[in-house]
């Protein structure tokens, strides 16, 4: 808020400087961004009359004035030929100096002398741009100094308001802060007119609760002209482009009370003013020439045929105050903040009016805000009235009653005092009292919506006595040894886990509008939104975390390992609150596995985000299953929920790929998964380091399986943990489809670790066991693969037994292995391979390495930058890369 000195001292006497009136502000009312001299710079500005106007003999462009500067006439060239004799205009004579700095001197134009220079309010600092010379409309004598006569010079100071003070946002109300803090004295009112409330008035009808209070009065025979300079001045002091006298008459007593007026024009009113909600769809075109699209919440003033303005934010392209309005209709009305405060947010659009409604306007000083416009449009406006106002008030806002206790107040600020000192400062502060048993009951008038409870009071109450005068005490207390609690550790070492498996934490405001609730129901709705956009608490983390992913993709960044812990909202009718807030943390992750590897060509899958969350289960001794599922918005192929015992702890999938472009603009296969963290602490156990203590060796044995596309997983995983108690761990190596591989069909590799925690196991001891779990899993219609199984038993009896299996079936896990050797092998400076790094890697025999890649290398993806595998014992090339050698493959690593 800029506060003009020359406008305020209409209000109140200062008794202190502009200096020491920001340390007293500062100190007990708000921050002053800006003190500034407006006007110092100007000089040598005198009033002038245009006597004769005579062509330029040498320019039609321009055109010489004879101007009287009452001791003497001077001719000033000028461009502006809207210019006529008798005007009274601003007069920079030589020697002079514009509001930019600029020096007037006499100048010759195109062979006329000019003595100086016409003004527009652009050049005296009172207008950006000016697209015409200044005309004076006050009867002021020719050669009168101009800068003084109309109090150009002033000084001007901008406070920072906060939101919790709208009684600040009026010179009225910043005039009664000056007094308050002993600043200034003897505040008084400007001059209005006295009105009446009538049924006789002009027709009024509210429809809608977003407006409280609707005022309104006709004025007759008006005149539209410019406004007087004194009022120009003081609105372009507050940064306000004078338009014409009555649309400047409304911003200048807005500015004064704070509170918003609009006034119409009448003969764009059929019959009466409606003030109704508006409908979703209607279109509405602003004075400002905007179009807006309603969404059905804004309030409307509307007539019986079309809507007038925007309440509370801006009026009409229609009915907008134009050289031609003779009568108007004055609007003084009180709307809804929260209301107005969504119609804004929602439409981008924030006005004077609407920053002033949104913080809180009295609602009752609509007569004398209506007196203070007629006094100014009578007689600035030429305009008439009878004084007949129509009030449509239907539930009054009285003032609100408030008890303060003397001790709740001196404990507070940690003084004393006096019952005198506390009621010389509620009269400062222009609030009502009486005494009571424990100390007063407080009227709060409606002005001051901020103050809401006792501890307002305090605060209202100790700012006026001033903190700085409160001697500072370090506080008295025991200190005690605090400790974290066990859900924060629980969620640190969960969050630890996933920043070791190379994923990024991430938070969100847990705030999101209904409509990007895909999967799930919004049912937790906020009273009092800061926007549209954050209406709704949201039911599940993967809202705001996909949104995240998202930015980051649309920003080049399209590798992504990312997770959130944070709390979800759900209804709840038996809590206190109606809503349960667990713990959640959602895991999402897209585009390459590890990219800082040039090498590892892998994208993230399924098994990215299930490994991990198999070891934050493990960690946490917890036994987890996953069962296949079909969810909204994922794929039905790559989704399971997630289960410990019989309780659904959370899912894991694949978002739908339309889905994923739709609704986040990702192109790419995007995993996520989301768990309630409160129950995986409820089933969690201790895992101590002693129970990870491994005193005898385990026997680690891999197994190839023809398992219908019917069977799960779960099924498998849990008839070989049943198979013994030698079992340590379960894993997947490997999932193919594709070439040689029956359709109904998938081939598994897992990889089965055997240990005993009470000796060394023997490979009888392991044997049963196995055989065991293969004639349960043949029962199932799951099959062991012979080549595989042949290729492990060789490593196992170190017999060449493998050797041969080639050609008995097809060959798609040794292509596999040597595949995932290539990408992985330590030479790759050159386009070659050596034969000795892909054996180190795999283990595999060098006869079977190179018959698999003789063979089957036209199945291989090989990276484009190597051309060779090179057989260093028989010193030849035995793969060269030959054009058009792809081969359908699907890989899938846990």
């Amino acid at each position: 808020m800029r506060i003009s000195k020359d406008w305020i001292s209409d209000y109140i006497d200062l008794k202190i400087n502009y200096n020491d009136l920001v340390r007293q502000l500062k100190l007990h009312t708000a921050d002053v961004e800006i003190m500034e001299s407006f006007g110092d710079e100007l000089k040598n500005i005198k009033v002038g009359r245009i006597d004769k106007i005579k062509e330029h003999p040498n320019a039609d462009k321009l055109i010489i004035c004879e101007v009287n500067l009452g001791d003497e006439t001077l001719d000033i060239v000028t461009g502006d030929l809207t210019v006529k004799e008798k005007d009274l205009v601003p007069v920079a004579v030589d020697g002079a100096v514009l509001y930019d700095g600029f020096k007037i001197k006499t100048r010759n134009f195109r062979g006329v002398k000019s003595h100086g220079m016409l003004c527009s309010l652009e050049e005296i600092g009172l207008e950006e741009h000016s697209d015409a010379i200044y005309t004076i409309t006050e009867d002021v004598e020719p050669g009168t100094d101009f800068i003084n006569y109309f109090k150009i010079k002033d000084q001007i100071l901008s406070m920072e308001i906060t939101p919790n003070k709208p009684d600040l946002l009026s010179y009225l109300g910043t005039a009664r802060e000056f007094t308050a803090i002993d600043a200034a004295e003897n505040f008084k009112l400007p001059v209005y007119k006295k009105i009446n409330t009538t049924t006789k008035g002009f027709p009024v009808k509210i429809e809608y609760d977003g407006c409280k209070r609707y005022t309104a009065l006709k004025m007759k025979n008006i005149e539209i002209k410019p406004s007087p300079l004194w009022m120009v001045k003081r609105l372009a002091m507050a940064g306000i482009r004078s338009i014409n006298n009555v649309v400047d008459i409304t911003n200048y007593v807005m500015l004064e009370t704070g509170h918003p007026i609009h006034a119409f024009d009448m003969k764009t009113i059929k019959n009466s003013i409606i003030v109704r909600k508006a409908k979703e769809g209607e279109k509405v075109v602003l004075l400002d020439k905007r179009e807006l699209e309603l969404v059905g919440h804004e309030t409307l003033i509307t007539d019986e045929e079309k809507i007038l303005a925007l309440g509370g934010v801006m009026g009409g392209n229609i009915s907008g105050i134009n050289e031609n309005t003779k009568e108007i209709l004055l609007e003084v009305a009180h709307f809804d903040p929260i209301n107005i405060r969504k119609t804004t947010n929602h439409h981008k659009l924030s006005t004077d009016s609407s920053y002033r409604f949104e913080r809180g306007v009295d609602p009752n000083n609509a007569f004398f805000v209506m007196g203070r416009l007629i006094y100014l449009i009578e007689k600035y406006a030429n305009g008439s009235t009878d004084y007949n106002a129509t009030d449509i008030y239907p539930q009054k806002i009285k003032n609100k009653k408030q008890p303060l206790r003397i001790n709740y107040l001196n404990s507070k600020l940690g003084i004393n005092l006096t019952i005198d000192e506390i009621e010389e400062i509620l009269k400062r502060l222009n609030f009502g009292f009486e005494r009571i048993n424990e100390g007063f009951e407080i009227t709060i008038p409606t002005n001051r919506p901020d103050i809401e409870g006792e501890a307002d009071l305090v605060e209202e109450i100790g700012r006026i006595y001033g903190y700085h005068n409160i001697k500072s005490e370090a506080p008295k207390s025991t200190f005690l040894k605090g400790e974290r609690n066990e859900n924060y550790v629980f969620k640190e070492k969960a969050a630890s886990i996933l920043r070791h498996q190379g994923f990024h934490e991430t938070k969100n405001i847990p705030l999101m509008n209904d409509t990007k609730f895909w999967k799930s129901e919004a049912n937790v709705k906020i009273i009092n939104p800061i926007s549209a956009e954050l209406e709704f608490l949201i039911p599940e983390l993967i809202y705001p975390i996909l949104e995240t992913v998202s930015y980051n993709y649309r920003n080049q960044n399209k590798d992504i390992k990312m997770f959130e812990i944070n709390k979800v909202f759900l209804k709840d009718e038996t809590s206190e609150t109606k809503v349960k807030e667990p713990t959640h943390m959602a895991i999402v992750s897209t585009g390459e596995e590890s990219p800082a590897d040039y090498t590892d060509k892998r994208k993230v899958s399924f098994y990215t985000l299930k490994g991990t969350l198999d070891y934050l289960f493990e960690e946490n001794g917890i036994s987890a299953t996953y069962k296949r599922s079909n969810i909204k918005g994922f794929s039905q192929s790559q989704t399971a929920e997630i289960f410990i015992k019989d309780t659904k702890i959370g899912y894991i999938g694949l978002i739908d790929l339309e889905m994923a472009d739709k609704m986040y603009d990702i192109k790419d296969e995007i995993f996520v998964a989301e768990i309630d963290l409160d129950a995986v602490k409820k089933y969690s156990k201790l895992v101590s380091k002693a129970s990870k203590k491994y005193d005898y060796p385990s026997i680690k044995r891999e197994y190839s399986f023809m398992v219908p596309i019917s069977t799960e997983f779960s099924e498998i995983n849990k008839t070989i943990e049943n198979a013994g108690n030698i079992i340590e761990k379960i894993q997947i190596f490997d999932v193919y489809r594709g070439k040689g591989i029956d359709p109904n069909f998938s081939s598994i590799t897992i990889t089965i670790i055997y240990r005993s925690h009470e000796k060394t196991l023997t490979d009888d001891e392991v044997n049963k066991v196995e055989s065991k779990i293969l004639k349960q899993l043949e029962d199932k219609n799951v099959k062991l693969r012979k080549a595989w199984g042949g290729l492990k038993m060789a490593r196992v009896f170190g017999e060449d037994t493998g050797k041969g299996f080639i050609k008995e079936e097809p060959f798609e896990i040794f292509v596999k292995a040597i595949e995932s050797a290539i990408y992985k092998s330590p030479v790759r400076k050159t386009d070659k391979i050596f034969l000795s790094d892909l054996w180190f890697i795999t283990s595999l025999p060098y006869d079977i390495l190179i018959e698999a890649i003789e063979k089957h290398s036209k199945d291989m993806n090989i990276p484009e930058d190597i051309n060779y595998i090179y057989d260093e014992k028989n010193n030849k090339n035995i793969w060269q890369r030959q054009k058009n050698s792809d081969k359908e493959h699907v890989d899938t690593n846990n």
